[in-house]
Formats: structure tokens, C-alpha cells, sequence
């Protein structure tokens, strides 16, 4: 017979659930060891996660911020180099309408933009006053007619007496005078008469010329008072199919500026649309504003559409030498002064940018080579030719560097481009060259915008990124 283990149960035992609760031993075989404390495992993870943090946050080095290259077409066109200046847009005849006497305005025929033609009634002053003294001339010349009727007969009989010597000479004198004095008398009323009736006609103001009413100063109703100084009720422009420019050219370029040249200028209301001129007439009286000597220059133009009003500003360049469909780059091609990076990303030899940098220095704008221009108003500061530049234009090979150093030799350069008069090695028009090159900061990295700020700039923050 085998043997069975029997294990005694206590019976002071708790029960559980209606059952009693395993003994000691059972639980000690079943239930095993205690659980681990995982408290500091976690407070180790948890310190871990902050480092790591703070390490991103604060000493994570920072992303290398993009070069960005900006490029543009080499294209043919015209290129042209002159003075620039700001002046104002006037009519060419432009007159002023005034009156000669006072009074209320009674009636007005004229407005702004009436078109009037010579002699055509604008405005009518309240008549009543200068009726009046027209009345009262005509009567006092009357009176005075008659008196010279009766002096005449006076001086009739007077004389008849001194013929038959029944009066004396003195007598006779005496109504000689007296005829004398009417027929002066007769002359100023007559004079006072035709005084009165001026004044009369002063009151109806005609337009002088053909023209279009550019302002009226008076309203209905409105009294008008003249005196020393002639009141202006209205500016008539005779004719504003044709206009004038009255530009402001500094002393130090006014030599350049003659009769008969040709001028190109904008408005601000047609920005983008150019308009042609000719220069009319150079006055030698100087003008001096704050020790700034300037001389007016009066420059033709043609104004058939209407779109050109009077008070406009107008920017002019008065061209002094122009070629066209020449080949010709960007001003800014010119004048770039790549940055490290550029040779990095482009793949050009490091060596360049030794060169490039001895050759000119960031910011320096001036032109290459001979021939410089004598700034000031100059459009450009362009030059005649002989100057000498390089250029970084897109290269089509696949496997060499993206862009190809170009050395151009200059021609006639102004504000926007320059001519190429050759190129080593040769380039073409639709070819693209660079004409700008920075790095992008990463956002966040400053307040103000990456593109348009420097470092140590005004607005730049001191580092929002850096433009080449």
C-alpha cells in the first residue's frame, strides 16, 4: 500500500470566500519571492530624460543654416547712361484769371476740368455798385455839357461886347476862363464816365485763353476783395496735350546736361511706364536750398492720352550716351562678392575665393577698371567702357562645378545693367548668373527676417543671418 502525505489544516484558520486559507508552506512554495522596488530605476530614467532635454535646448549645436543663390538672365537690350533728378510736372502756358475789383461772386460758369474757349464768361461779380457810379458819371457828364453850352454863349456875347468896345478886356477874360473850365469839366466827367463803365465791365470775368480750368478759388456767394495784390479766381492750362518737366539737376551735373537731349522719366501713378522728353532749355539761375546748389532744367513732353496732370513728380535721366541691342548682365552680377560657402556649394576650387576677395572687397560698389563715372546724379555712376569684372555664370556640365567663372570686359553700364563687350569664356544671352548668395537661419533663431537682415545691421537682430 503506498503512503499518502496528509497535511493538517488548522482549524483556528481564517476562512476566505467560504474556503480556508492555504497554510505557510503552500504559500511559500506557489507565491514565490516579493516583488523589486523599481523606484530608482525610474527616478534614474526620469533624470536622464531632463539632461537631455537641457542638452537640446541649450547646448545642441546649431543646424547649418542653406545657402541660397539667386540668379538671373543674361539677356540683350538697350543700356543707357545719363542724369538723374526729381522735378514737377506743369502746363506749359498756365494762367492765372484774377480780379481787378471787389465784390460778391453772383454767378460762376466754371468749374474744375471746364474746358473754356477765349472770351467765354467764367464768373460774374453783383453789378449793382458800378451801375450805380455808371449812372452818376453819365449824369455829372451831363450836367457838365450843359454848363459848357452855357459858358460857350457867355463867351459868345462877351466877345460881341469887346468887339463894339462896350466892355473892357478883363471882362471878356474872365468868360474866356470860365469856357476854358467847362470844357475841362466836360473831359474829366467824361474821363470819370468811362471809368465806371470799366469797372462795370470788370464785373463779368472772361477767360483770356483756351484752355482747362485747373483750379477755381472762389465759391458763389463769396466776396471777393481786391487790393495791392490781384485775387486769383481761376488757373486755366491753355493746352495740356502738351506739358513740361521743371527738374532739379545738382551743380555737379548740370555740365553734362544740354539742350536737345534726350529724356526718359516715370510717374508714380504709372509705375513701370516710361515717357519720353526732350530737354528744352537750361536756366542759369541757381537755386540754394539748405548749401545745395541745383539749376532748373525745362524738359518737353508730349501728353496725348491725357495721362500726365499737372503737380506730378516725375523721375528723369536725361541720357547722355545709349546703345541698344547690345548683350548685357545684371549690375548686381558685377558687383557680387561671393562668401566661402558659395565655393563650397558650388563646387568651385577653394582658391578662388582668395582671388575674388583681393579683387574686391564686400561692399565695395564702385565700377571696375578705367573709365569710371562721376557719381553723383550719374544713373549708376556707369561707365564708357574698358572695365573689367567677373561673373559666376550656371554651368551645364553635369559633372564639374555648378557655376563657371566668367571674366567680362565692360561697356556702357548704368543703374540696372552693364554691357558685355567680351567674355572669357564666351557667354550667351539666356544664360543665368548669379547675382546674390546668403545663408537662411533656421527659424526661431531671431525675430526679424533672415533675408533682409545682417549681422551688426540695423534690423538685423546681430544674427539673424548672414547676406552676401
Amino acid at each position: 500500500m503506498s503512503e499518502t502525505n496528509v497535511i493538517a489544516v488548522s482549524p483556528t484558520a481564517p476562512k476566505v470566500d467560504g474556503k480556508a486559507p492555504p497554510p505557510a508552506a503552500i504559500k511559500k512554495v506557489t507565491l514565490g519571492k516579493k516583488k523589486r522596488n523599481l523606484k530608482p530605476l525610474y527616478a534614474v530614467l526620469a533624470l536622464l530624460i531632463v539632461a537631455f532635454g537641457a542638452w537640446y535646448i541649450f547646448f545642441r549645436p546649431a543646424a547649418k543654416a542653406p545657402l541660397v543663390i539667386r540668379y538671373a538672365a543674361i539677356d540683350t537690350g538697350e543700356v543707357s547712361r545719363g542724369v538723374t533728378a526729381t522735378g514737377t510736372l506743369q502746363a506749359v502756358t498756365t494762367v492765372q484769371v484774377g480780379s481787378q475789383i471787389s465784390g460778391m461772386v453772383k454767378e460762376l460758369n466754371a468749374d474744375y476740368n471746364t474746358k473754356v474757349k477765349k472770351g467765354q464768361v467764367l464768373a460774374r461779380l453783383d453789378p449793382a455798385t458800378y451801375e450805380a457810379s455808371v449812372t452818376q458819371a453819365r449824369a455829372n457828364l451831363a450836367r457838365a455839357q450843359a454848363d459848357l453850352d452855357a459858358t460857350v454863349k457867355d463867351e459868345a456875347r462877351q466877345r460881341q461886347l469887346l468887339a463894339g468896345q462896350l466892355i473892357a478886356q478883363s471882362d471878356y477874360d474872365v468868360s474866356k476862363n470860365k469856357l476854358e473850365d467847362a470844357k475841362a469839366s466836360v473831359k474829366q466827367t467824361a474821363a470819370s464816365l468811362q471809368q465806371a463803365e470799366v469797372n462795370l465791365s470788370y464785373t463779368t470775368i472772361l477767360s483770356p485763353v483756351d484752355g482747362v480750368v485747373q483750379a477755381r478759388n472762389v465759391d458763389r456767394g463769396q466776396t471777393v476783395a481786391a487790393g495791392l495784390n490781384v485775387t486769383t479766381l481761376f488757373v486755366i492750362a491753355e493746352d495740356l496735350t502738351k506739358m513740361q518737366v521743371s527738374a532739379n539737376v545738382d551743380e555737379a551735373d548740370i555740365g553734362q546736361v544740354q539742350p536737345g537731349q534726350t529724356v526718359k522719366f516715370t510717374v508714380d501713378a504709372y509705375p513701370g511706364e516710361p515717357f519720353v522728353g526732350t530737354v528744352n532749355q537750361v536756366r542759369i539761375n541757381p537755386i540754394t536750398q539748405q548749401n545745395v546748389v541745383t539749376y532748373a532744367v525745362i524738359i518737353m513732353t508730349s501728353n496725348p492720352d491725357g495721362k500726365l496732370l499737372p503737380g506730378m513728380t516725375a523721375t528723369v535721366t536725361i541720357v547722355n550716351a545709349s546703345r541698344e541691342n547690345v548683350m548685357r548682365v545684371p549690375i548686381a552680377a558685377t558687383r557680387f562678392a561671393p562668401p566661402p560657402e558659395f565655393f563650397t556649394e558650388t563646387k568651385l576650387p577653394p582658391d578662388t575665393a582668395a582671388r575674388v576677395r583681393k579683387q574686391r572687397a564686400p561692399g565695395d560698389t564702385a565700377p571696375r577698371g578705367a573709365g569710371r563715372g562721376t557719381g553723383g546724379g550719374m544713373a549708376g555712376g556707369g561707365t564708357a567702357g574698358g572695365g573689367f569684372a567677373k561673373i559666376y555664370v550656371k554651368s551645364n556640365d553635369n559633372t564639374g562645378p555648378t557655376v563657371k567663372t566668367v571674366r567680362i570686359v565692360e561697356g556702357l553700364t548704368d543703374a540696372n545693367y552693364a554691357e558685355v563687350l567680351r567674355s572669357t569664356p564666351e557667354i550667351h544671352p539666356g544664360d543665368s548668373v548669379v547675382v546674390a548668395a546668403f545663408t537662411m537661419a533656421p527659424a526661431g533663431a531671431s525675430g526679424s527676417s533672415p533675408i533682409n537682415s545682417r549681422p551688426g545691421m540695423p534690423g538685423g537682430g546681430g544674427g539673424g543671418g548672414r547676406r552676401f
